[in-house]
């Protein structure tokens, strides 16, 4: 499978983007990863880049197979200001691309902070904790507890499994990460008003989780959760990169379409850009 943009085009692409006030540009990055840009002072986040084959190489056996090839190096996210990592699965925590980002701030929830900092060397880590804002240039980051298929915390109470919220120039944004549909996700979401939400979409069921594959909201979940909160756009995400773990996004599509032929959605291409305007 070919991506949209990869590599060096893509650099250059997002360096040479310019965003002005009520909008913000994103890009997809495959899974679940997601590479956002505001206005130059605003500047560049990244959530849960898995930019390399380390679960293959780790476990040549594995299940999990890449269906196209990372749209970056690792070493192209130096220039990031801030890497959110939303829990430690190595789709979302890959220690391959973090160790070729430098000394970049990783944000990452705080039972991981240590193994982080033992894994790659990094003591630019930060510990995210549940509803405590962080500010990193012109965003606003607020993590949010989330249920992957549980609420998780360690000793100390912090969550072992987050969302994020993000508000930057006007806009905000709810990358969920991975988790299924509670009542309190949806009160929290539909508190923090979003514009822009991605979603899970590849669901979960008996057979994959008897092999130890955790579950996510499924596409009628992730499409009535966005209705729910009341998003202006849905962004499905965590379907195209593992053809063992993965719904058919055609359902999605269907489903809103039947159901919400009015709810604004946007399927996006591995490497492609996005601009969002309010």
């Amino acid at each position: 499978m070919k991506v949209y943009k990869h590599g060096d085009s893509l650099v250059t692409e997002i360096n040479e983007t310019r965003i002005h006030k009520g909008a913000i540009s994103f890009w997809n990055l495959g899974q679940a990863g997601i590479l956002m840009k505001g206005r130059e002072e605003d500047g560049l986040i990244c959530i849960d880049p898995y930019l390399s084959n380390s679960i293959e190489q780790a476990n040549p056996e594995t299940e999990f197979k890449r269906a196209f090839p990372p749209v970056l190096p690792p070493s192209m996210l130096e220039n990031a200001d801030a890497i959110l990592i939303t829990h430690e699965h190595d789709d979302h925590l890959d220690f391959a691309t973090l160790r070729e980002v430098g000394q970049n701030k990783v944000v990452v929830p705080a039972p991981l902070v240590s193994m982080v900092q033992s894994e790659t060397g990094n003591e630019n880590i930060v510990a995210a904790k549940a509803n405590e804002s962080l500010h990193i240039k012109g965003f606003q980051v607020t993590p949010f507890p989330a249920a992957h298929t549980d609420y998780q915390v360690d000793v100390n109470g912090d969550h072992l499994y987050l969302g994020y919220g993000l508000e930057v120039n006007g806009v905000r944004l709810f990358h969920s990460g991975d988790t299924i549909v509670t009542p309190e996700l949806i009160e929290k979401i539909i508190e923090f008003k979003p514009h822009v939400v991605f979603l899970p979409i590849n669901g979960g069921d008996y057979f994959r989780a008897s092999r130890e594959i955790v579950g996510n909201m499924s596409f009628r979940e992730a499409a009535e959760f966005s209705v729910t909160v009341d998003a202006d756009l849905v962004i499905p995400i965590h379907y195209d990169l593992f053809p063992n773990n993965r719904d058919n996004p055609a359902y999605f599509v269907d489903y809103l379409f039947n159901h919400y032929p009015n709810k604004k959605f946007h399927m996006m291409a591995p490497g492609e850009r996005f601009i969002y305007h309010l």
